[in-house]
């Protein structure tokens, strides 16, 4: 797989932080440590959204022109990291009461 939108969006926090004034700089960093783990992804079992919950975190921080980035979902999971979170054992789980055409239509592969 390609980059993954986690790794892209650490990447992109930190490239920030380079060039952020120095207050900014380290919650810019901060975020970026949190983002490598995965913790901002669209299915990570920390938040019931990780993008939201990264919107709420920049927004607290005054960090509004990322935030719109992160809105107009930039770093939205691909469909690939859709697709692979849908056959792991937590999506299947989280599926286990949609009909097959339910879950073809949302993740479009999902090997029954």
């Amino acid at each position: 797989m390609p980059d993954r939108t986690k790794d892209r969006l650490a990447r992109d926090l930190r490239a920030i932080a380079e060039t952020a004034p120095p207050e900014k700089s380290s919650i810019y960093r901060a975020l970026a440590d949190r983002a490598a783990t995965g913790e901002f992804d669209d299915f990570s079992s920390v938040h019931a959204c990780g993008p939201t919950a990264l919107y709420q975190a920049l927004i607290g921080h005054g960090l509004q022109k990322f935030a719109r980035r992160v809105a107009a979902g930039e770093y939205d999971a691909t469909r690939e990291e859709s697709d692979e979170w849908a056959n792991s054992p937590e999506g299947r789980e989280a599926m286990k009461d949609f009909t097959p055409e339910q879950r073809a239509s949302l993740f479009g592969v999902y090997d029954a």
